[in-house]
């Protein structure tokens, strides 16, 4: 479809590989979870077709846009629990 720009694919990584290079040739920008793959050669050849296709392949998009996040980050970083924070690697 042509008002769809992207997907989300929440499919477990072994059953991953296929959807997303069928949305990346379509013309989708693909959005997935950890871990992408569970191998580097089929990482490697999703990201191929996404530089192929020109679209995006982005993975732990749930992970850092759910609304836990905010909690989370407001929670570690509160210095009556924690400190100051010096140091982020």
């Amino acid at each position: 479809s042509d008002i769809v720009d992207a997907v989300y694919i929440p499919l477990p990584a072994n059953m991953r590989k296929h959807w997303v290079i069928k949305a990346l040739r379509q013309g989708k920008h693909v959005l997935v979870e950890h871990p992408v793959s569970l191998c580097s050669t089929e990482y490697i050849e999703m990201l191929e077709e996404a530089k192929l296709s020109g679209k995006f392949l982005q993975d732990g998009t749930m992970f850092i846009h759910h609304h836990r996040m905010d909690e989370f980050l407001q929670h570690v970083t509160s210095e009556e629990k924690f400190g100051q924070i010096r140091e982020i690697n």
